[in-house]
């Protein structure tokens, strides 16, 4: 095993199994009392082959950007502790030193359920879009690059869901990034021309999602690299695609694929879309039937209280109040209704 730095103490007596795709699980490590990690060694950058060394300039870029990841700090992204360079039977590497993941990928987890409740892709869609908003809104921007359900991990805890393997990750460090490199179901066409921005993580996440939708890799019914690169490049969606049954689902997945990368959402546009909006517990409905003959509209706002019970009557109030839909605001009757509760009275009338 390669040497490692004082702070760091290698438990090389335990072994298990590290969710970690590409790279070889070692064994776990102490970075300091009580924060176990994982340890993976890389003999070369992942992107490169196999059978060539790294350059002295490969290397020191890697450094760079490794340098980068150990100040990454956010909810949905894996953290990224420590790195340095060793000698492993005789051949230099670079280990890495992450958080550890135990609960396993999107990935494992749609081949043991199948299929994914709607509530649970809408929360876990929205973790990593913000994840990639984190990235993308860095000095300069990050680009994952390699974005697939089995980079995204499954926290044990609280079930949430965090961005990993930023082995291939860049920074866009001009008005493009180059290179081809990620794995071809989850490509953008535009990758293949070595000529991208951050759009090609939104291309991915639309694969991820799709794939989370369907339980189906994107573009299985192809048999080799070549036969999805020349649908990818011809626009031509996966025969997944068509197996999404929910309209709101198949849009979103729709215009994240999209082959001209200037008619995909941004990843901004994606969080304030309403179908990744947060639950609140706060909900607006037309308390009558209005056919757009009147200014005026009834309407009836239901505020749940989590810790009463569901499905009960009685369980959850409701209130009705009016909008002038040409004298007032959204602000005006928010903050009147403020006004209204400082004063421990509320407006309109009490249905519950």
């Amino acid at each position: 095993m390669a040497q490692a730095p004082p702070h760091v103490c290698l438990t090389q007596h335990r072994r298990e199994r590290a969710w970690h795709s590409g790279l070889a699980p070692l064994p776990l490590a102490l970075l300091s009392p009580g924060l176990l990690v994982v340890t993976a060694v890389v003999t070369n950058r992942p992107s490169e082959s196999q059978d060539r060394k790294l350059t002295k300039l490969e290397r020191q870029r890697f450094k760079e950007e490794a340098e980068m990841l150990k100040g990454l700090q956010h909810p949905n992204i894996v953290r990224f502790y420590d790195f340095w360079e060793s000698s492993a039977k005789g051949k230099r590497c670079i280990v890495l030193v992450t958080e550890l993941m135990t609960s396993g990928t999107l990935k494992t987890y749609l081949k043991r359920f199948k299929v994914m409740k709607p509530k649970v892709l809408r929360s876990w869609c929205r973790q990593i879009l913000k994840g990639l908003l984190f990235l993308h809104t860095r000095t300069p921007p990050i680009i994952h690059r390699d974005l697939k359900c089995d980079n995204i991990f499954i926290t044990g805890p609280t079930g949430s869901v965090k961005i990993g393997d930023l082995g291939l990750a860049t920074l866009k460090r001009a008005s493009f990034a180059k290179s081809v490199i990620g794995t071809p179901e989850f490509m953008a066409p535009e990758m293949y021309e070595e000529h991208y921005d951050e759009s090609v993580d939104v291309y991915a996440f639309g694969m991820c999602m799709l794939e989370m939708a369907t339980s189906e890799y994107p573009y299985s019914e192809c048999q080799n690299a070549a036969q999805i690169y020349r649908k990818v490049t011809c626009g031509i969606k996966p025969a997944s695609f068509e197996k999404v049954h929910d309209p709101e689902i198949k849009e979103i997945i729709g215009e994240c694929i999209c082959k001209n990368k200037e008619e995909r959402y941004e990843i901004k546009d994606l969080l304030s879309h309403a179908f990744f909006a947060e639950d609140t517990g706060v909900r607006v409905e037309l308390a009558e039937e209005d056919h757009g003959r009147k200014s005026t509209i009834a309407l009836r706002l239901w505020v749940e209280d989590p810790k009463k019970l569901k499905g009960k009557p009685k369980d959850n109030g409701a209130i009705e109040f009016t909008f002038d839909l040409e004298k007032e605001t959204p602000d005006d009757v928010a903050q009147e209704m403020m006004r209204d509760v400082a004063q421990k009275r509320v407006p309109g009338k009490a249905l519950l």
